[in-house]
C-alpha cells in the first residue's frame, strides 16, 4: 500500500509540472499563410506593393519549402526609385492572447538587406500599441525556419503582418537584386492546457 501510494505520489510529482507548462496550437491566424493562392501576382489575402501593369515586385514562386508555391518578395530600380516587394496581411483578430510565430525564409541579399517580418499589436480602436520585428539576414539559397513566441501587449485585440526587405540599418536604400521567399507562414494564438487531474492510484 505504501509502495503504490509513493509510486502515484512520484507520478503526480513529475506529472503536473509539465502539465502546467503544457500549451496547445489554435488554427492559423493568418489567411493563405501557405501561399497557394494567387490572383494574378497577388496572394490571396494579402495587400502588396505591386503596381497592377506597371511593376511586379511580388509575386508567386515556384521554389518553395512545401506545396507548390512560395510568395517572393523583391526589390526593383523603378525609374530611378528603388521599390521593396511587400505582403500586409491587416486586422488579424487575436483576442489578446499570447502568440506564436513560425515560417520559413529563403533570402538573397545584396548588401546587407535583410528580410524583415514585422507584427504591429493594436488595441480594440485601432491604435499600435506595440511592434516585433524579425529579422532574417542572407540565407545563401537555403532555408531557414523561423519559430517565436511572443508575450502580447496589455490591451492588444489584433496584430498586422507585414514581410519586406529592409536595408541594414547603416544605409538608406535596399538594393535591387534582393529578395525574400517565404512559406507557411503561421500565427497562432497559444493558451496554457488547464491541468487534469487524476485519481490516486491505490
Amino acid at each position: 500500500m505504501k509502495t503504490t501510494l509513493a509510486v502515484s505520489l512520484l507520478v503526480l510529482v513529475l506529472f503536473v509540472p509539465v502539465t502546467l507548462l503544457a500549451q496547445k496550437e489554435a488554427a492559423n491566424l493568418i489567411r493563405n499563410g501557405d501561399f497557394e493562392k494567387f490572383t494574378g501576382d497577388n496572394p490571396d489575402g494579402w495587400d502588396t506593393s505591386n503596381i497592377p501593369g506597371t511593376l511586379t515586385v511580388v509575386s508567386a514562386s515556384a521554389v518553395s519549402k512545401s506545396g507548390a508555391k512560395a510568395v517572393r518578395c523583391e526589390v526593383k530600380d523603378f525609374y530611378g526609385s528603388i521599390i521593396a516587394g511587400f505582403v500586409c496581411q491587416k486586422n488579424i483578430p487575436t483576442e489578446g492572447k499570447d502568440l506564436k510565430l513560425s515560417a520559413s525564409m529563403m533570402v538573397h541579399a545584396v548588401g546587407s538587406d535583410q528580410a524583415v517580418i514585422v507584427l504591429c499589436y493594436l488595441n480594440s480602436s485601432g491604435s499600435t500599441i506595440g511592434t516585433i520585428e524579425e529579422y532574417v539576414e542572407d540565407t545563401r539559397s537555403k532555408w531557414t525556419d523561423i519559430v517565436k513566441e511572443y508575450k502580447s501587449p496589455p490591451g492588444s485585440a489584433m496584430v498586422h503582418v507585414r514581410i519586406t526587405v529592409l536595408a541594414d540599418k547603416a544605409s538608406e536604400k535596399v538594393h535591387p537584386g534582393s529578395y525574400l521567399i517565404c512559406d507557411n507562414l503561421r500565427l497562432n494564438t497559444v493558451t496554457p492546457v488547464a491541468p487534469v487531474e487524476k485519481p490516486l492510484i491505490q
